[in-house]
């Protein structure tokens, strides 16, 4: 009987002498395994193949997602969706590469993205960038899938960038090209006939202006940026703005924090793993705690037993679902992955380390000290820093506080 997995409910699974599975309720087709050597995340589902209204069945699939140590009960739900819908589209994740000693200079675009998806694998990117790769080709370059690589042409990219660019936007234009240049250039790299691939099609386009790649709030701005916060009505989106403004979390990891992970005493959010690729502990400022705890209290009375620090509930089911939009309505430029900025340039202004500024970001810390800087170790020095952040914003957002008590 299937169950409604919880992270806990995970953690809690032993081994008692002999195999077991635990099916999820919520994502059909995930299970956990438990055995001897530990526990494990997989996924089941019969494999039809051939066209529609012949297909027979070849067999049921069993694919091992990986441990439940290596990843979290969220990461696993959204892989094993990705991977049941390639099964359910008749794709064997099992099965290896078709004709694996094939030159890049005869893949297929769909090939060639799958060729570089698994090289991101290798490389230990974050799953959910290579799932969003794949959902934009099927999406806005289908008629691109089963072309051969060599037939796109400079002129092919730089109509379908114009074309994207008219139906779906400039910033989702770029992405879709962006995506294209990179696999190229993976194939561009693994080619054993240099002569067997032209040069990379997407060269030519002339990428979209996006706006918002530069865009901050000015320090003098945020004074007023607090009034309009201040006067949002529902108080676990005042608090996630609050929080987004003094951590400078990116949106998507805002929105999805779990109580768990939430260490009061330690003054840290411990996140398993982050768009970097390794787990962050974001270190929490006295005001921090202070919006965490009322988020908390918050949330145990309108979503009592919700697993998330910024809960709601889904128009659609009305379930209880972590908060899926980070943009106010009412304030869709002054608030989301704007307030990552702001938190850096104002890094910059109250002159915290640049090092120390790019772990509190959980940016990668660039050339030899990338490799020797341990962020762990350094704890205490950024959490010494994040209470500098704080005080600086708090100055800019309030600065009438600052002013009196200065008096």
């Amino acid at each position: 009987m299937p169950e409604k997995l919880t992270e806990a409910a995970v953690k809690a699974l032993k081994y008692e002498g002999a195999p077991s599975i635990v099916r999820d309720a919520k994502v059909t087709g995930l299970m956990v395994a438990v055995n001897k050597t530990g526990k494990s995340y997989k996924i089941q589902r019969d494999l039809w193949q051939g066209q529609r209204g012949r297909k027979k069945l070849v067999k049921t699939v069993r694919h091992t997602l990986g441990g439940t140590e290596e990843m979290t009960l969220d990461d696993a739900r959204s892989k094993a969706t990705a991977m049941l819908d390639l099964i359910k589209r008749g794709i064997d994740p099992n099965a290896p590469p078709a004709d694996p000693s094939a030159d890049a200079g005869a893949w297929t675009v769909q090939r060639m993205y799958e060729e570089y998806g698994a090289d991101m694998r290798t490389r230990d990117c974050v799953e959910r960038s290579i799932i969003d790769m794949m959902d934009r080709l099927d999406r806005y370059l289908p008629k691109w899938c089963d072309l051969p690589v060599t037939d796109i042409k400079r002129s092919a990219a730089r109509e379908e960038h114009r074309r994207i660019t008219v139906n779906h936007g400039a910033t989702t234009a770029n992405k879709a090209m962006r995506d294209f240049r990179a696999a190229y250039n993976f194939a561009l790299k693994v080619v054993d006939d240099p002569d067997a691939l032209p040069g990379n099609p997407v060269e030519a386009v002339t990428f979209n202006k996006e706006r918002a790649s530069n865009k901050v709030l000015m320090p003098d701005d945020l004074a007023g940026w607090w009034k309009k916060i201040c006067a949002i009505t529902n108080p676990l989106r005042r608090d996630m703005h609050e929080l987004g403004l003094l951590s400078g979390l990116r949106p998507g990891t805002l929105v999805g924090l779990r109580r768990e992970w939430i260490n009061l005493d330690a003054k840290a959010i411990s996140i398993p793993r982050m768009k970097s690729g390794r787990s962050f502990d974001l270190p929490l400022s006295d005001r921090m705690l202070g919006v965490v705890r009322r988020a908390m209290a918050v949330g145990d009375v309108l979503f009592p037993g919700a697993p998330w620090l910024f809960p709601s509930r889904s128009t659609k089911t009305f379930e209880v679902i972590a908060t899926q939009v980070w943009r106010e309505k009412a304030l869709p430029s002054e608030t989301g992955h704007i307030l990552r900025h702001t938190y850096r340039t104002v890094a910059q202004r109250a002159g915290i380390d640049k090092v120390n500024a790019r772990l509190l970001l959980d940016h990668t810390v660039p050339g030899i000290d990338g490799v020797y800087i341990h962020e762990r170790a350094l704890f205490d020095t950024l959490l010494a820093d994040q209470e500098r952040m704080t005080a600086a914003l708090a100055a800019l957002i309030e600065p009438q506080i600052v002013v009196a008590g200065a008096t």
